[in-house]
């Protein structure tokens, strides 16, 4: 019989099932012993241990040595995606499961048993959430919820599974073990690790609590009680300490959910082998069949998106800017060989984060935009487009330069589209570079239209995302010379997106970036094969405002709603960024890549649901 963790965990079966039957007490919880005696449906007490317990060390020791250094760090690094912002959302949409079809569809109770996994209560001070354990649990649930309880799994209609996951009770336990391991190792430093390792005399060299764990080999449980029970933190690290135990506390709630999920999930098992698959959602040939779920996206009857004109600055405004409205039309694009997909696409990144002072505005760092920078790398790179990042942060100059380069003709010749994303302070129709110079937008549009002498670009795809306040002018500031960009500067195929309507201010974390982007990239990662880049702005506009209204729903002063918009001129109902779907091959991407999207995407899909479930109202 080969070493398989299937035939040692049919052999931990057989010998606890003997152990029993002979009297005696296999005296020891590991996870297969654990998941045996589960399965007989028994509590083994009494008794002596005996040959039994040493086979089943073997067991232990195997399953053990599959954790690794390696992954303790993807946990680290999957905790170190949280901020305080992120933190305080996911707390409040795990707080409230009413619109997760999944979790309904299963149990009411199971609905309970989830919001009540968090150790943060609803009414809990919000400055408070953020720490150590919070930041745990909500990766578990994260984990969880992507795993098992995600449209790709769940067929809520047919209460029936549409892709059979092996499901594990100890698998579950031990990733939440990992992820407590990973956030205390965080918080040692080499002379605290040397103190851990001469407390419990180890000789071997000590580079992390992973290796004091490995030489101590001791399942989960067993090691984290040693820890509690030396003392060592509740007299060095008391944080740490606490952590742990309020652990123990959270991983019996977990356990009871997910010993209460494995039941509901046998129950779909079985519902399963009368179930024939058409792995719709699942084909990665063939994009389009991705429908079933988008579909289901598009054509819930549901109120469109009808958001106030904005103030009058400008009577132009009020005509040109297209308001978030959305398609209720299911009918499927039209095949991919007559979209206009971009062959060899240009996208520029023009980040400022930096100021010079000055004496006409106010233009503090513009801390966390670098997460902006990455994401938006992620996904075009993902679309393959060529990628251009100013590596420091531009003045006038430099900006004047670097357009110019754009439009050179050796170079992007070849070329059939432009995406520029541009990133900094700004007012109603203008950004700021690095020596506080302003720039008026329209200006920059203007170059890149078809009238243009200069541009290389004529007749070709151009979107434009601006991320930038566009509050209104101070007083000594008011000019009749700036101009909006009105439907008479725009040439066919040309497209610009504001991270906001005039007169709003732009909402950015300064550890994780901007709202607009994060909703933008996820628009992009699920649906830029699918849907025209009008119904990606109209849906990035609705998750926008629907997560500043999850926000503002108990703080004591209202929150402002950002609300984004976009103006075009006849820009190709046929245009697609891709062929294929990229988030049909998100699972394959190398840990680091897709890191920095797991946040915003989770966050992505909690707001879904709530969208689906309680549509804005008409303002």
């Amino acid at each position: 019989m080969e070493p398989t963790l299937d035939n040692l965990q049919r052999i931990a079966h057989s010998l606890a099932k003997r152990a029993l039957k002979n009297g005696h007490d296999p005296n020891f919880y590991s996870p297969f012993a654990r998941s045996a005696k589960r399965s007989l449906g028994i509590n083994i007490c009494g008794g002596k241990p005996d040959d039994v317990t040493v086979l089943l060390a073997v067991v232990k020791s195997t399953y053990m040595w599959n954790i690794t250094e390696k992954f303790i760090k993807q946990c680290s690094l999957t905790l170190g995606q949280f901020d305080s912002q992120s933190v305080n959302l996911l707390v409040r949409l795990f707080h409230n499961q009413d619109a997760c079809r999944q979790l309904i569809s299963l149990s009411n109770n199971l609905k309970e048993k989830f919001e009540n996994l968090l150790t943060t209560k609803r009414d809990h001070d919000e400055r408070y959430n953020d720490t150590p354990l919070t930041r745990i649990e909500l990766a578990i649930m994260i984990h969880f919820k992507e795993k098992y309880l995600s449209e790709l799994i769940i067929d809520n209609d047919n209460n029936q599974l549409k892709s059979n996951i092996k499901f594990s009770i100890d698998d579950e336990l031990n990733l939440a073990y990992c992820f407590l391991l990973a956030q205390i190792d965080d918080r040692l430093s080499k002379e605290k690790l040397n103190e851990l390792k001469f407390l419990f005399n180890i000789r071997q060299s000590i580079d992390s609590l992973f290796d004091i764990y490995k030489n101590l080999n001791e399942n989960f449980p067993k090691f984290f009680s040693l820890l509690i029970h030396c003392k060592f933190f509740a007299q060095k690290l008391v944080i740490v300490d606490q952590t742990i135990r309020n652990f123990q506390l959270f991983i019996q709630r977990y356990e009871d959910f997910i010993i209460t999920f494995e039941k509901h999930y046998k129950s779909l098992l079985f519902n399963e082998n009368n179930y024939t698959q058409t792995d719709a959602i699942l084909d990665q040939n063939d994009p389009y069949k991705v429908s079933s779920f988008v579909t289901k996206f598009l054509s819930s009857n549901r109120e469109p998106i009808k958001l106030p004109i904005s103030s009058p600055v400008e009577q132009v405004q009020k005509v040109s800017i297209s308001r978030p409205v959305i398609q209720q039309s299911v009918s499927p694009p039209p095949p991919s060989s007559s979209s206009n997909v971009p062959g060899k696409g240009l996208c520029v990144i023009i980040n400022i984060t930096a100021f010079s002072s000055s004496y006409d505005i106010e233009t503090p760092k513009r801390a966390g935009s670098e997460k902006d920078v990455d994401l938006i790398k992620v996904i075009f790179k993902k679309l393959k487009f060529t990628t251009l990042e100013c590596k420091f942060d531009f003045k006038k100059d430099d900006l004047d330069r670097a357009l110019n380069h754009i439009d050179d003709q050796g170079t992007y010749g070849n070329f059939d589209c432009l995406v520029i994303f541009i990133m900094s302070h700004g007012l109603l129709h203008s950004f700021f570079t690095a020596d506080s110079k302003e720039v008026i937008i329209r200006d920059i549009i203007k170059r890149y239209a078809d009238s243009s002498t200069t541009t290389i670009w004529t007749g070709k795809s151009r979107l434009f995302f601006i991320q930038a306040c566009r509050s209104e002018w101070p007083e000594h500031m008011q000019c009749t010379k700036r101009e909006g960009v009105t439907m008479n500067d725009l040439s066919p195929k040309m497209i610009v997106a504001y991270s906001c309507s005039a007169s709003e201010a732009s909402k950015r974390s300064p550890t994780k970036g901007s709202s607009f982007i994060q909703v933008l990239c996820v628009m992009l990662l699920r649906y830029s094969h699918y849907l025209k880049i009008q119904n990606i702005l109209d849906w990035t506009a609705k998750f926008v405002i629907k997560r500043d209204e999850v926000i503002s729903e108990h703080q004591e002063k209202p929150v402002s709603l950002q609300q984004p918009e976009y103006i075009e001129r006849n820009f190709s109902s046929n245009f697609r960024f891709s062929n294929n779907s990229l988030y049909d091959t998100f699972n394959s991407w190398d840990y680091e890549t897709k890191l920095s999207l797991k946040i915003p995407l989770r966050i992505w899909t909690e707001i879904y649901d709530l969208i689906l479930q309680n549509p804005i109202n008409n303002n």
